[in-house]
């Protein structure tokens, strides 16, 4: 349990601050609970859920044994940035391989810029979390050296020190609080960009293994297989229960 004494330096530290501690306090919270939020969207498992893994891994089989119909199914049934682009590029929708790569790239492009969402909120944090403490230092300088000219006796070399130690106390948790989200956002960068070049890379896989299996004529390849909306009735093969795919577990393609 922190000691007592250590709580009550933290509090006067706060309140020695000032107003402006409000803000960078504001700040703060704003941006951790950005992190936590962009922590949680960007695991692996939320951009390529599980349920996705195995046949994504085992594509060429999945075509060969005329599961292209399940496999879209699935796709439309994840909401996930993989779900999405996986149901663009299996889509019956386009004449060739061309047409599909430009709807699968604006599909990718577009997942990106919705992981990215809240990176500008901790870009204005890293920005205005140091001017705020800046800008308490400044005021709280301005109120140290008014009383030095306002005709009374405060020349006493302690006091004005202690003022100004005070008044940098807002700079000192201006800068803590633009460090700390400096590196997180870093982290999360790094982490899109592996994200962006994950997607590129097993999007063009799909892409080639589907057109390479024959494209849309997948989709029909197996009596009673029907391309068919969530929610309504389906009529899908069973997985055989050797499926090759169910062994599927973790790979450097997917991870």
């Amino acid at each position: 349990m922190p000691d007592p004494s250590f709580n009550e330096q933290v509090w006067d530290f706060l309140l020695s601050g000032g107003f402006f501690m409000i803000p960078i306090g504001i700040c703060s919270f704003v941006g951790i609970a950005v992190c936590i939020h962009r922590a949680i969207t960007l695991r692996w498992t939320a951009v390529i859920p599980m349920s996705l893994r195995p046949d994504l891994a085992r594509l060429s089989d999945v075509f060969r044994e005329g599961r292209a119909a399940k496999l879209l199914l699935d796709f439309r049934r994840s909401e996930s940035p993989m779900g999405r682009i996986g149901r663009v590029a299996l889509s019956t929708d386009f004449n060739d391989r061309v047409e599909a790569e430009k709807a699968v790239e604006a599909t990718a492009r577009e997942q990106i810029v919705k992981l990215e969402n809240g990176m500008g909120v901790l870009e204005v944090v890293i920005t205005i979390a140091p001017l705020l403490g800046l800008l308490g230092t400044v005021s709280g300088l301005v109120g140290v050296f008014a009383t030095l000219g306002d005709g009374a006796d405060h020349s006493d070399p302690e006091l004005i020190a202690g003022g100004i130690a005070e008044a940098l106390n807002t700079t000192i948790a201006g800068l803590c609080v633009a460090v700390i989200m400096v590196i997180a956002h870093s982290y999360f960068i790094r982490r899109l960009e592996r994200i962006a070049a994950r997607l590129e890379v097993i999007a063009g896989h799909l892409l080639h293994e589907y057109f390479k299996s024959g494209g849309a004529a997948l989709h029909a390849a197996i009596p009673g297989t029907a391309i068919i909306e969530p929610g309504l009735p389906s009529v899908i093969p069973p997985r055989p229960a050797d499926d090759p795919a169910r062994e599927a577990g973790k790979s450097d393609f997917l991870s």
